[in-house]
């Protein structure tokens, strides 16, 4: 009776254990046909265990057809039912129809037993109460073949399975399925032999139920020891997962946290990602975790008040926090959630995600965007940014508002008499005195160059004119430049709002004319904008009548300065820079007449000619051999927004006879904001022809990242500004770094302008700056001149410091 209770139990314990394997798998992931049929092999193999416990509890007579068509017929479907499961996840690649035999061979010794063959039999002996087994010696060896082809079947179909993985680059984690598999079934067939070794073995010492149970049971749990390997390679690389896995596996290994929250602000459970953003160990997720010690002294009320509210409505949160975390780490947290129920309590589902370098990264480029480097003023965004709330608040209360534009006198002669780092210390100088001389609700902003633009409010007119008093008396305060005193003047033009102008663009043009009259009226003196500004007109006109005939007459040229890779020390490009020798007007700054040519429109054809030349030169240094040469010219936002631009370029290209690699085109931020949707789709144009782009002057403009992450620009050129300092002045030169680093990121090379000394030019290329241009470097010249440094294949360069 012993032994009968025994072999009950060994043979209970491992049925309910396969029909559990398959269940299990199979509610994993219903949808996914491997997880179905792992099902009906672990059904299969749980029959050879139920026909042998169907021996030992049915009466005698059904004992015998349970132990034959149950027990052992099973044995033959579990092994066709196995070889097609084992070839289906190998995935082996083999004829159909002889893949079909070879799975269904095993069903003969099925269909042997059930058609009552001679010798597919077994005899039960009734021997002191419990039934004893004796196969007939052919269905005995039926058995064992059979159980060699299968396993040797199943051996071939892994080890070909992963040869053909592997010559397909098929994914690891069906690789290492296989591997399990293998190694699972190597075990079976070890346990198999060991265990019936053991019993004969034994034989002679051990005597009762515990050795019928040995003999007879335990090699038949060899079926065990497969189904654990199989069912753990389909639970470790359950890589076609269902849904509740799949979400089991974002919660667990996402970067962002998650947390579940209760009405107290609790988070009853966790990943580790929320751990590590609370600086807390991966505790348990369990022992919850009180979320509002975390949120800063001065948030933490509002913060928990709407999280109260929110949640008595069931409204999502999306917002933006602060926190201090365990490790004394400031961060900026975005928060989003929703609402579910679980086990009948309502909980929020809150994703938080780290934004904090994210923030630090849009605050330096608010601050490029919006700051002057050289000043710490705004700059031209800032002030047109800033300008309409000022005109809607003058403008509701009655007020007036003055606009003054202040140009330094002889500013140019400062900066080529004593270079651009005197002319630098000038303009900071200014934008002090300025600051100074000035009450503080006064908005100053430098708009570019040696341009100053205030905007203040007043109660009459004259108060401005006592405003610009006081600003040129303060730029007469003695600056010292290289061991000597300098004092510089400026010139002032003045509009009011409402009177002379509505808008900002008005307002400034009008100042700017009337700063004009004042420049050519003698200077350091300031003129109130009228109307009847005719001098201004007159050389505006002349100007006009000058640039209409300069094409015809041939009056332009070009020079070229050169731009060096700094790590190799050789010419790499040149940017092209037009010159107007005017009969009438004599050498006309680009500074004059290119703004003239972009408010009349002949900067279209001024710009067309630039291109023709430049690539006219470059067929010419390309043809010399000088194939990887970049030319650089310069667009205005005119011809950006012609919308046959880009077929126009296209042309000139073709008839150049040049590859469009060797055409760059720099486009300066303020030329592409003017209408960013039409800027963008030329743009694009221009890429697919194969010409580059580059942001020009970055850093005085209107720096926005979105747009350099919008446009296809393959170059970012520094404003020679926020170069002059870098090696004197740490701050600007971590602006520089940071610029740099960005563009890296943004996968953009980086052109350093105005790079004057070895000293600046070692810095940029300890911070990574790829190319540089400036009088170190070379001056601007004419084509036969950068002609004779090609030649030399490096540029006449100081050592570097």
């Amino acid at each position: 009776m012993d032994s009968m209770i025994t072999n009950i139990i060994f043979l209970f314990i491992p049925f309910v254990i396969l029909i559990g394997f398959g269940i299990e798998i199979y509610v994993k992931n219903p949808s996914n046909p491997m997880n179905r049929d792992t099902m009906i092999l672990m059904l299969s193999l749980s029959l050879f265990f139920l026909g042998g416990l169907g021996v030992y509890v049915l009466p005698f007579e059904y004992a015998r057809p349970s132990a034959l068509y149950v027990k052992y017929a099973s044995v033959f479907f579990s092994m066709s039912i196995g070889l097609a499961f084992f070839s289906h996840v190998s995935r082996i690649r083999m004829n159909r129809a002889l893949l079909r035999i070879l799975r269904l061979l095993p069903m003969a010794g099925a269909a042997a037993i059930y058609l009552r063959m001679p010798g597919m039999t077994l005899l039960l002996e009734n021997n002191g109460g419990w039934p004893v087994e004796q196969l007939d010696s052919r269905l005995w060896i039926l058995l064992q073949l059979t159980a060699a082809y299968n396993f040797l079947l199943m051996f071939v179909f892994l080890l070909i399975g992963r040869k053909q993985k592997r010559s397909t680059k098929r994914r690891f984690k069906e690789t290492q399925r296989l591997r399990i598999m293998l190694i699972g079934s190597v075990y079976t067939v070890a346990w198999a032999l060991l265990t019936t070794a053991a019993g004969y073995a034994a034989e002679p010492y051990l005597n009762g139920p515990f050795h019928a149970a040995l003999r007879s049971e335990l090699p038949a749990y060899c079926i065990l020891v497969w189904a654990l390997t199989v069912r753990y390679a389909m639970v470790k690389y359950d890589f076609l997962a269902a849904a509740g896995r799949k979400f089991e596996l974002l919660f667990r290994l996402s970067n962002q946290g998650i947390a579940l929250v209760n009405a107290q602000g609790t988070a009853v459970e966790s990943n580790a990602a929320l751990h590590r953003i609370l600086g807390l160990p991966n505790k348990d997720a369990a022992d919850g975790i009180d979320l509002v010690p975390f949120l800063q002294t001065e948030e933490a009320q509002p913060v928990k008040q709407l999280f109260v509210e929110h949640f008595a409505t069931l409204t999502p949160i999306q917002t933006e926090l602060q926190i201090t975390n365990l490790l004394r780490e400031t961060l900026i947290l975005q928060l989003d959630s929703d609402y579910i129920e679980l086990d009948e309590e309502m909980l929020c589902y809150l994703v938080v995600r780290d934004i904090t370098e994210k923030k630090h990264t849009e605050n330096k480029l608010r601050k490029l965007a919006y700051q002057d480097s050289l000043t710490g003023l705004g700059n031209r965004a800032f002030f047109f940014e800033s300008m309409p709330p000022l005109l809607d608040g003058a403008g509701s209360g009655g007020h007036l508002l003055a606009l003054m534009m202040a140009d330094l006198d002889q500013f140019k002669l400062i900066n080529d008499t004593l270079g651009h780092s005197a002319g630098d210390q000038v303009l900071q100088h200014v934008a002090r005195q300025i600051g100074r001389a000035l009450p503080e609700q006064a908005l100053v902003v430098r708009l570019g160059g040696d341009e100053f633009a205030v905007c203040i409010g007043l109660n009459e007119e004259a108060e401005a004119f006592q405003h610009a008093e006081r600003v040129m008396d303060a730029l007469q305060t003695p600056l010292e430049l290289f061991g000597k005193i300098y004092t510089v003047s400026g010139s002032i033009g003045i509009s009011f709002y409402p009177e002379d102008g509505s808008a900002p663009e008005e307002l400034l043009r009008n100042a700017d004319s009337a700063m004009y009259v004042a420049k050519q009226s003698g200077r350091s003196r300031y003129y109130r904008y009228t109307p009847s500004l005719k001098a201004l007109a007159e050389r505006h006109l002349s100007l006009f009548n000058g640039l209409g005939r300069a094409l015809e007459n041939e009056e332009f040229l070009l020079h070229y300065q050169p731009q060096i890779d700094i790590a190799a020390r050789r010419i790499v490009g040149v940017e092209a820079l037009i010159r107007w020798d005017s009969p009438e007007l004599g050498r006309v700054s680009p500074d004059q007449f290119i703004p003239l040519a972009e408010e009349t429109g002949a900067i279209l054809g001024i710009g067309d000619w630039v291109l023709r030349q430049a690539l006219g030169q470059a067929r010419l240094w390309h043809a010399a051999g000088y194939t990887g040469l970049t030319v650089s010219v310069n667009l205005s936002a005119n011809q950006l927004q012609n919308p046959h631009f880009a077929g126009r370029v296209a042309e000139l290209i073709r008839d150049a006879g040049v590859p469009a690699s060797m055409l760059c085109l720099e486009i300066t931020e303020s030329a592409a904001i003017t209408n960013v949707d039409k800027s963008l789709s030329i743009c694009r144009e221009l890429t697919e022809l194969g010409v580059s782009l580059a942001i020009d002057d970055f850093g005085i403009g209107y720096s926005s990242l979105s747009m350099m992450n919008r446009f296809p620009f393959r170059y970012i050129k520094i404003d020679r500004s926020l170069i002059q300092n870098i090696v004197a002045d740490t701050r600007d030169a971590d602006v520089a770094l940071t610029i740099i680093e960005l563009a890296s990121r943004l996968k953009m090379i980086v052109i350093a302008e105005g790079v004057e000394t070895p000293e600046q030019l070692s810095l940029l290329q300890d911070f990574g700056c790829q190319e540089a241009q400036g009088y170190l470097i070379g001056r601007p010249v004419e084509a036969d001149q950068v002609t004779a440094l090609l030649r030399q294949d490096t540029p006449t360069l100081p050592p570097a410091a």
